[in-house]
């Protein structure tokens, strides 16, 4: 079993701390605390993640629709 790799964000709309992992990287995302809609990995983030993972991520984006509940921290 392979280890996940996460980051943390806070949400936009709410301020909540939200455990996002990198294949989200992104992504449209919405917070399961108030629905707010928000872009998983802000400009700020992108220097944290690497490379690799983020165009990975980028590549296998979900159906349209198809928008990932976060849990908080």
């Amino acid at each position: 079993m392979s280890a996940m790799t996460i980051f943390y964000q806070n949400c936009p709309v709410c301020g909540r701390s939200l455990r996002i992992s990198v294949k989200h990287f992104g992504r449209q995302m919405s917070c399961t605390h108030c629905q707010g809609e928000f872009r998983a990995g802000k400009d700020e983030l992108a220097s944290k993640v690497p490379l690799a993972i983020a165009a990975e991520a980028a590549y296998s984006l979900p159906a349209a629709g198809d928008t990932p509940q976060l849990g908080e921290v």
